[in-house]
């Protein structure tokens, strides 16, 4: 019993810890902004922390709270589980009880200077997938990793691997294999979305895509490039 209490307090400080991350925006050099999630719209931002005017910051999903978020707009911004995934399965019935649990999902974060938003932050392993997350359809994706925002109303677990299909051409598609590996709690969470293999394509009809990709918790923070862009 002592054992099993000690790994279950191991797991939440893990978790809490995973939560914060620390780092630096690449070519920020602009001035201090608040860095905010903007899942249940511009006028119900959810501030997780701040960066300095060179850069540095602290990013924390701990102990963020939906009070002060209307329940209208709340409710418009969340769906299924299923559906809040970057990438989609075939089946629905793949996610058994959690496939219908709501969630919402928060792609990039912003930044925003005395309420008004000035900046975005894309969450890379390589720069390179930028272009490829900026338009898909005509930047080839990269092996690598990129980071979003879940909100979740429950503690739940995705464990499970699904497919699903591409159009390469008018006649043609590729399926593609994603691997679930992931423990959602109640409240955000950050998820890593990891390319394992891309699907090489004709340049003159489509970009290159990912058809392999496991979805996890987020592993290692160092591995994190924070590239913003401003406005």
């Amino acid at each position: 019993m002592k054992s099993t209490l000690t790994l279950f307090f191991m797991f939440c400080y893990l978790w809490t810890s995973a939560q914060e991350i620390t780092g630096n925006i690449k070519n920020h050099g602009k001035t201090e902004m608040e860095m905010v999630l903007m899942l249940f719209g511009m006028d119900n931002t959810i501030s997780i922390g701040t960066v300095d005017k060179k850069g540095q910051f602290i990013a924390n999903l701990t102990h963020l709270n939906t009070e002060n978020i209307p329940e209208e707009n709340k409710s418009m911004s969340m769906g299924e589980l299923y559906f809040n995934f970057y990438f989609k399965c075939n089946d629905s019935d793949a996610f058994g009880d959690n496939a219908e649990k709501p969630a919402a999902r928060q792609d990039y974060v912003r930044l925003t200077n005395k309420g008004e938003w000035k900046g975005t932050v894309f969450l890379v392993s390589d720069q390179k997938l930028i272009p490829w997350l900026e338009d898909s359809g005509y930047n080839n994706a990269i092996n690598g990793s990129f980071y979003e925002v879940m909100y979740v109303e429950e503690d739940m677990e995705v464990n499970m691997t699904c497919s699903s299909s591409v159009y390469v051409s008018e006649n043609e598609e590729a399926e593609t294999e994603y691997n679930f590996d992931i423990q959602l709690k109640k409240g955000f969470n950050w998820v890593e979305y990891t390319i394992e293999e891309v699907y090489e394509t004709d340049p003159d009809i489509r970009a290159s895509f990912p058809s392999k990709v496991t979805i996890s918790n987020l592993k290692d923070p160092s591995k994190m490039q924070w590239i913003g862009v401003y406005y």
